[in-house]
């Protein structure tokens, strides 16, 4: 086992389960399996029923579990009759069941040694051994592994090897595809249809979502075995899952094989080969640091798995479709945390990323509809449709800095990837369609045009008044339109005369020459903030030391906003500036949200402050990798995932955005104890290598 390519946990842990389910999720874009065990844990239910009702995201309470099923494939959705639509939890494929001289496996009840678990990120398999001891006084060593194709996107496999080490052992496996499971505590599932015919077990699963799902297992030695002391037995059982939804997309269409003939060693050759070719493209190799260097492979690993690069028809959910929390919605965290790194890794995955957007602009448009104006307003919390999925008023009313987001990412995948067609085939009707939201949106106040009651990426000030980051980011999608339906004529001279202005007098809260900006015009009356005394328990998020009546009106930042901006728009602002605000703003951001230490990180490298850049690497590293904070039980932070690699690339690394250069370009600053860093990067369609060291860096 290499300890920088494997997720490892060396002895079991009752209270880690759901953790380690998280954290070892495996998927192939297609379908995505939590690392739940096969065998199931005792008391663990996995179909109660229960009422589970919208809350604030930031101190949001999932039910208390020891361990949690799931079984994602993204687009397969449905709604909850209180959350909106959530995309479904599906009958667990690994179930398998062990019985050992009359007594069934359970990690909690049974007497277990010498145990481990790692997931491999090289390959992406999972694999768990451990010695078990019977109360009949047998000793057994069983080893599980199991993978989800990435070569074959509808195929599953898992292996179940049992070694008699001390007597003669009647064992009794049994294999299932388990329908007992509920998606937020309630069951999504209309109909169950289950078959046996030929030593292959089928489910039929139709949804309240109105999708059929067909699941089918093969399991070579089912039932009763005898192994004699010194021998051991190997069990195989392969999974094949298809949808409803498969025949739209080519690549998805399944091809109808007999899973019982398939060859498990080409199988696994295969997969591995096209981990291999997705490594190759995008692994990142630290010098110096075991720690960080493991942490950013299992970021990459999990932003390859949890993107379908085939299927425009969906996106990257924010807990990577490792968890039900945030029920397999979409944000803004796709286009600002995580598109960078497709565009710079994987250009296909990028444009299918960005088409996304352009597939859910009917729900945009009934969304601007839904409030009263014509054009396209993004949603908040998306999901397949496009239709405004947020149950919390706060966000999906004013969080409208969204929709021109998703323009800066287009114009940013356009500029690195030189793909200028995409412009035409979906860009202008999206921009189109935004600007004529943005024209009603905005308010006329004494010759400026103003956004009021809005928020902007801190979440902790949800109505202010002509927020910076959210003005900037309206003011560059405008700039945008009008460019480029001005040069391609598609554009009305009074409609593009009309969004000209509005982008010209839209207001900015700040001046060119202003060495700090306020976040919004009415920042500077807001309270301020006593933390040392209000927030007693750093371990805890600040928010839950203060109402939210009263952190709405106080100078408490929950992440980023200004300092958002000035990363996304460099060239705009001096270093004096960037120092300015930095050293204002970061004191009073609690970094509540898990997006908000990347954004900080980056930043105090471009300063050259790489003590306080180490310190953020270590807290975006502990985000879900560290088992104390137990950050991925609900899912992966994906969007951290990407935030890791922006630190890397364009934080150590210092790449100045394909947004503003035409030639790579890097200001270095690496952690002290980094001898180097190797980044692949696409760029304009050709790949590089850059090898960045103390002394400087070469392109290769």
């Amino acid at each position: 086992m290499n300890i920088n390519w494997c997720l490892y946990e060396n002895s079991y842990n009752g209270e880690l389960i759901k953790y380690y389910e998280g954290l070892m999720t495996q998927g192939n874009g297609y379908l995505h399996v939590r690392g739940s065990y096969e065998e199931g844990i005792s008391g663990a239910v996995q179909d109660e029923e229960y009422d589970r009702k919208p809350a604030n995201v930031t101190l949001e309470k999932h039910k208390k579990q020891k361990s949690k099923w799931g079984t994602y494939i993204p687009g397969i959705v449905g709604p909850h009759p209180y959350l909106k639509t959530e995309t479904i939890n599906l009958p667990y494929i690994f179930d398998l069941k062990v019985n050992a001289d009359g007594e069934e496996l359970d990690m909690e009840n049974c007497q277990i040694e010498k145990y481990e678990r790692y997931l491999n990120l090289l390959d992406g398999i999972l694999t768990r051994s451990f010695t078990w001891k019977t109360n009949k006084g047998k000793v057994l060593k069983l080893t599980f592994s199991r993978m989800i194709s990435m070569a074959d996107k509808h195929i599953a496999v898992q292996t179940l090897t049992i070694k008699a080490e001390s007597g003669d052992i009647n064992i009794v496996v049994t294999g299932d595809i388990n329908t007992g499971v509920r998606t937020n505590g309630f069951n999504h599932f209309t109909r169950i249809k289950k078959e046996k015919q030929d030593d292959i077990t089928r489910v039929i699963t139709e949804t309240n979502g109105g999708n059929t799902i067909t699941m089918c297992s093969y399991l070579d030695c089912e039932g009763e075995n005898v192994i004699q002391q010194g021998e051991q037995l190997k069990i195989t059982k392969i999974i094949q899952v298809s949808t409803d939804r498969d025949e739209e997309i080519e690549a998805l269409k399944e091809t109808k094989e007999d899973i019982r003939t398939l060859d498990l060693d080409r199988l696994v050759e295969r997969h591995r080969l096209k981990w291999t070719e997705k490594w190759r493209a995008a692994d990142i190799v630290i010098t110096g640091d075991n720690h960080a260097q493991l942490a950013i492979r299992m970021a990459i690993y999990h932003l390859i798995r949890a993107d379908n690069e085939d299927d425009p028809r969906v996106a990257i959910c924010a807990k990577g479709h490792a968890g039900e929390g945030y029920c397999g919605r979409y944000f803004w965290d796709t286009e600002i945390n995580i598109l960078p790194f497709f565009i710079h890794t994987n250009p296909k995955a990028a444009r299918n990323l960005v088409k996304f957007r352009y597939m859910t602009l009917s729900g945009a448009k009934e969304n601007a509809k839904n409030y009263g104006y014509k054009g396209a307003r993004y949603a908040w919390e998306s999901s397949v449709t496009g239709i405004e999925e947020c149950a919390n008023w706060q966000y999906a009313d004013h969080e409208i800095h969204v929709t021109a987001d998703i323009i800066y990412a287009m114009e940013h995948y356009v500029k690195a990837t030189k793909d200028v067609g995409f412009i035409e085939e979906c860009g202008l009707e999206m921009m189109k369609e935004t600007a004529e939201y943005w024209a009603e949106r905005v308010d006329e106040i004494d010759g400026q045009y103003q956004l009021l009651g809005v928020m902007g990426p801190d979440e902790y000030l949800p109505m202010t008044r002509n927020n910076a980051f959210t003005n900037r980011m309206v003011k560059f999608s405008l700039e945008k339109t009008v460019q480029y339906l001005s040069e391609t004529n598609q554009g009305q001279k009074d409609q593009l005369k009309k969004w000209e202005t509005i982008k010209e007098r839209l207001r900015l809260p700040y001046k060119e020459t202003d060495e700090l900006i306020m976040q919004s015009d009415d920042f500077a009356s807001y309270a301020d903030v006593n933390f040392d005394e209000i927030w007693k328990d750093r371990s805890r998020y600040f928010g839950e030391f203060i109402s939210q009546e009263k952190n709405y009106r106080s100078k408490a930042l929950k992440q980023a906003d200004v300092l958002e901006m000035m990363l996304l728009f460099p060239e705009e602002f001096t270093e004096k500036q960037l120092i300015a605000n930095y050293d204002y703003y970061e004191p009073i951001t609690t970094h509540d949200s898990s997006l908000s230490a990347a954004v900080h990180g980056i930043l105090a490298a471009r300063m050259g402050r790489v003590k306080e850049a180490e310190r953020f690497l270590d807290k975006v590293i502990d985000i879900d990798m560290c088992p104390d904070k137990c950050g991925a039980e609900e899912g992966i932070h994906i969007a951290n995932c990407g935030g890791l690699w922006q630190l890397i690339v364009y934080g150590f690394a210092g790449l100045k955005s394909a947004m503003w250069e035409d030639n790579i370009v890097l200001n270095p600053c690496l952690p002290r104890e980094w001898q180097q860093v190797e980044i692949p990067i696409m760029w304009h369609g050709e790949r590089k290598r850059v090898v960045v060291t103390h002394e400087g860096y070469n392109i290769n």
